[in-house]
């Protein structure tokens, strides 16, 4: 399987800012820094699922590892451990500082560290625990020097059990409760309603409890939030190291709950169901500029299985377990909107047809005057959120392809196309704010709310309104329309008629309220009083859904427009440099980032339907193919490289540095059904 490999390792503050995913298929993951180090609060050796897969608690921070070598009389200890800590001149200070003897990162199924001081090597893998609410961390000692009489691996696991959203402080809150198992070397922690067991397998626990205090993140500082908090140490699992065995390993475990785990010593599993999703994607060849330049195919083709199973999850909604997908680790749960842009990419392109239909029926069920949800609530799995205009249209999008993909007409006739019809129809008659205009566009929302994924709002300021007629908004809806129109197998003549009609009526409207003559593409939202004439990429969708409502002339004018004004090597610009209202740079609190969303911010999730325009409206031809291909290189490049198998949420417009949410779905989704496009089954 794909494994990313660093060595030499890069400079302290590079290694700092890159980060590494593990994920277990139920919403827990462990992730950090290349360099060993926490650096945002949402960081952790294992951090838990407790109502999967939500309700995660960071239930092991980090581990303080010391090995103790004994030469007669002297003594040395080597720590190979890092954490951050800020200094009184602004600066900050690595302490321990394991990290100097840090000499190779692997990320793969596991991720690994390798440490050599001398001819001792010392490494740390991490071993996810796939589908259990456990992680096994195994130790490797190989070469002790010559004439150590006595050595000793001190482990001192270092919690918060908070929820992940949270920091502890140590005077916050009251302490935590230890108990001993059965004179054996585990001991479980209590912090009010979570829990979680470690478990060694040599050695010794002694507890000694202790405060490591001001811990600091600097991912948090410049998001503009608290930065530091303080982890509880509540003693040490001491193993000896025999001298004489020429290498020697260990395990320690952590568990949710009170009872421990038994260690993993390989991904087996884990790899055995990536098995055929990466035989699924066997015909996708990266996109590459020059044949030179080529990433390998295979390789290409693991990275992608990983990086896609990452969001895929199980969630138990109204007591039956379904599947689901994380929009992005770490913060991000199952969104709506998130999910049915991603599913054709995660799981059609993956065939895993049976979880793609696990989606669809888990939203279908929760359908509410035609709006799918947004999300699910994190703590109550009867209740969901409606705040959208677009996510129940991007579910009719996605359960079409879905059925066109795996010709699963019996879920269609069981319950999508009851789903499907519901939204069409509450969207034609008016519901919840949204409602058709007598042209047949759709109109949604007011000045005060914010229902397209262009959504950022703070203190009452909507920052992207985009209320009245937005025009992606429209395109799916009139993809929607044609799609029902030419897919249903429905007896009900009349209701397939009155779409395809509808669907006419909504391409005239929408060539005459959408195009704007003079900048050769389209309006970006309409009101009765106003057509907002600014260039943002919304309007790709008029181009590259399959069922565009623009004439190919237009589709073509407005494609150059795009490339022209938005297109970076990792996506599309939210506005074009020039603007007024453009933000090159994404810092500083919540109230200036969200402010810099959506105004500039790069997001690599367009470079889909930027992909799939230049496929369509080039009519796939090599021309076309090149264009795309070339489009998506960098990002395809970025996949097995500095991301670690991972893409993020979005880039500074400026200078494209990656920022947001470091793992986001609808990333990886769109990069992967987009090569799939250039290279088809």
């Amino acid at each position: 399987m794909f494994t990313h490999t660093l060595e030499p390792l890069p400079d302290p503050d590079d290694a700092l800012q890159r980060e590494w995913l593990l994920t277990n298929g139920l919403g827990a993951y462990a992730m950090g820094s290349v360099l060993g180090c926490n650096t945002r609060r949402y960081h952790g050796l294992f951090v838990a699922a407790a109502q999967p897969p939500v309700g995660r608690v960071v239930a092991l921070n980090q581990t303080l590892e010391q090995l103790t070598l004994a030469d007669g009389g002297a003594e040395q200890a080597l720590e190979f451990t890092t954490a951050r800590f800020r200094t009184g001149d602004g600066g900050y200070a690595l302490i321990p500082d394991g990290h100097v003897n840090l000499a190779r990162f692997e990320r793969g199924l596991t991720v690994k560290w390798t440490y050599r001081w001398g001819k001792l090597t010392f490494s740390r893998e991490l071993l996810l625990h796939w589908r259990q609410q456990a992680v096994t961390l195994r130790y490797a000692l190989d070469g002790l020097p010559p004439g150590c009489d006595r050595a000793t691996l001190r482990l001192s696991p270092m919690l918060t059990l908070r929820d992940f959203h949270s920091l502890t402080r140590r005077d916050d809150w009251p302490s935590f409760h230890t108990a001993p198992y059965h004179d054996l070397p585990v001991v479980t922690l209590a912090r009010g309603d979570a829990a979680v067991t470690l478990a060694s397998s040599h050695g010794s626990f002694t507890a000694a409890p202790d405060w490591w205090y001001g811990l600091q993140y600097p991912a948090d500082a410049e998001r503009g939030q608290d930065d530091h908090e303080d982890y509880f140490v509540p003693g040490h699992f001491d193993i000896p190291v025999p001298p004489d065995e020429p290498s020697f390993e260990v395990q320690l475990t952590a568990a949710l709950g009170a009872a421990p785990a038994q260690p993993v010593r390989s991904v087996a599993n884990r790899a055995a169901h990536l098995e055929p999703i990466a035989h699924a994607l066997r015909h996708i060849k990266p996109a590459h500029h020059t044949e030179p330049d080529a990433p390998d195919a295979a390789r290409f083709q693991q990275a992608l299985a990983i990086a896609s199973d990452d969001f895929v999850v199980a969630r138990t909604i109204r007591g039956q377990r379904l599947s689901t997908i994380m929009a992005g680790y770490p913060w991000f749960a199952d969104w709506g909107r998130d999910t049915f842009i991603a599913l054709p990419g995660l799981l059609l392109a993956t065939q895993r047809y049976a979880e793609a239909r696990d989606v669809l029926a888990a939203f279908a069920a929760a359908i509410k005057d035609g709006l799918v949800p947004n999300r699910f609530d994190d703590y109550d799995d009867h209740a969901a959120h409606y705040n959208t205009v677009d996510a129940s249209l991007w579910f009719i999008h996605a359960a079409v392809a879905y059925v066109q993909a795996s010709r699963d007409t019996a879920a269609w006739d069981d319950f999508l196309a009851h789903a499907c019809c519901s939204i069409v129809d509450a969207y034609e008659a008016g519901t919840h704010d949204i409602a058709m205009d007598s042209d047949g566009l759709i109109a949604a929302g007011n000045p005060h709310t914010q229902l397209t994924w262009m959504d950022a709002a703070d203190h009452g300021i909507v920052f992207t309104p985009r209320f009245g007629k937005p025009v992606e908004i429209n395109a799916l809806w009139h993809h929607a329309l044609q799609s029902l129109a030419e897919s249903m197998l429905s007896p009900d003549q009349k209701k397939l008629e009155h779409y395809a009609a509808l669907a006419a009526k909504v391409k005239r409207s929408f060539v005459r309220t959408f195009w704007n003559e003079d900048r050769g593409c389209c309006f970006d939202t309409v009101t009765p009083d106003h057509a907002d004439p600014t260039i943002r990429p919304n309007m790709i969708f008029a181009a590259s859904l399959p069922h565009a409502p623009l004439p190919r002339t237009k589709q073509q004018q407005l494609l150059n427009v795009v490339t022209d004004r938005l297109l970076t090597p990792v996506g599309l610009r939210t506005l074009p440099v020039d603007d007024p209202a453009y933000h090159g740079r994404y810092t500083g609190d919540q109230f200036q980032r969200d402010e810099a969303y959506h105004q500039g911010t790069i997001w690599p999730w367009l470079i889909g339907p930027y992909a799939e325009a230049v496929l369509r409206v080039g009519k796939f031809s090599n021309k076309a193919r090149a264009q795309a291909a070339a489009a998506l290189a960098p990002l395809t490049q970025r996949l097995l490289s500095d991301g670690l198998g991972q893409l993020h949420e979005i880039h500074e417009a400026d200078t494209h540095r990656p920022v947001g949410c470091p793992a986001q779905a609808w990333s990886v989704a769109e990069l992967l059904r987009a090569h799939q496009l250039l290279d088809p089954a």
